[in-house]
C-alpha cells in the first residue's frame, strides 16, 4: 500500500475532526469569547500586536493563525475568571497572545520574546501594563521553572496566556500544529510516524498542568479531544504504510 502523503494525511486529520463534537470551551463558553473578538476588534494595542505578528511568518507550526486562536482564548479566559468588567486585562492578553511566540525561531524563545516586546510596546502601552505583558511572555513555557509573579493581575495574565497556548495542544496540534512544521522541516509522513508516540507523551503530560480554574476546567477536555483525534491519525497513517 502506498503511504499517504502529508497533504493526504492533513485532510484525513481534518476530516477525522469534524466527526467529533467542538471542544467544551467553545460550547460553553460563547459569550467570553464574542467579548474577546469584540475587542480584539475594536483595541488599538490588540490591533499593533496583531499586525506586528503578522510579518513574522510560520515558525515551526506557530504562526499568525496560532497567535491569533491564542489571543483570543487568553482574553477570554480572563473574561471567565473575573467577569465582564475586566477589559484592561483582556486587553493585554490579547497583546500577550498575539506577542508569545516573536522570537519562536531563537533558544529560549520565552525570555528572548519577553525582551523584544519591551521596546516594540514602548510607545503603545504604559510601562506597568508593558511589564505585565514581558512577564507573562517568559512564563509561557511548560516543563519550566515558573517565573515569581506576586502582583494578582500579572499572575491571571501569564496564567491565561499558558492556558489558551497549551488548549492548542489538544485538536488544533493535529489539524493544523505538525501539518505546519512538516512544512518548515520538510518532513515526511515517515518522520512523523517515528516521533508520533514521543509527541503523544509530551500531550499527555500537559494535561494536568493548566493554571487558571477556567484552564483546569477545560484544558483537559482539549487534550482528551486531541489525544483521541491523535489516535485515530495514528492508526490511519500505519495502517497505509
Amino acid at each position: 500500500m502506498t503511504a499517504p502523503t502529508i497533504a493526504e494525511a492533513k485532510r484525513t486529520a481534518i476530516a477525522l475532526s469534524r466527526a467529533t463534537p467542538r471542544p467544551l470551551f467553545y460550547r460553553e463558553k460563547t459569550h467570553e469569547l464574542d467579548r474577546a473578538r469584540a475587542l480584539s476588534r475594536n483595541d488599538r494595542a490588540a490591533h499593533f500586536a496583531r499586525d506586528s505578528i503578522r510579518t513574522e511568518g510560520s515558525v515551526l507550526g506557530h504562526d499568525f493563525y496560532h497567535a491569533h486562536r491564542v489571543a483570543h482564548d487568553a482574553a477570554a479566559i480572563v473574561y471567565c475568571e473575573r467577569g465582564d468588567d475586566d477589559d484592561g486585562l483582556a486587553r493585554l492578553a490579547l497583546v500577550a497572545g498575539y506577542l508569545h511566540d516573536i522570537r519562536r525561531n531563537m533558544r529560549d524563545h520565552s525570555a528572548r520574546g519577553a525582551e523584544a516586546v519591551v521596546p516594540l510596546l514602548a510607545n503603545i502601552l504604559p510601562a506597568r501594563d508593558i511589564a505585565m505583558v514581558a512577564v507573562a511572555i517568559r512564563d509561557h513555557e511548560a516543563f519550566r521553572e515558573r517565573v515569581a509573579i506576586d502582583d494578582d493581575d500579572a499572575r491571571l495574565l501569564a496564567d491565561a496566556l499558558y492556558d489558551a497556548d497549551k488548549f492548542r495542544w489538544g485538536p488544533d496540534n493535529f489539524t493544523y500544529t505538525i501539518w505546519s512544521m512538516a512544512r518548515s522541516l520538510a518532513i515526511s509522513v515517515d518522520d512523523l510516524v517515528r516521533h508520533y508516540q514521543a509527541g503523544i507523551a509530551g500531550i499527555t503530560r500537559i494535561r494536568d498542568t493548566f493554571r487558571t480554574d477556567t484552564g483546569r476546567r477545560y484544558g483537559p477536555d482539549f487534550i482528551d479531544r486531541g489525544l483521541e483525534l491523535g489516535g485515530a491519525l495514528y492508526a490511519y497513517l500505519t495502517e497505509r504504510r
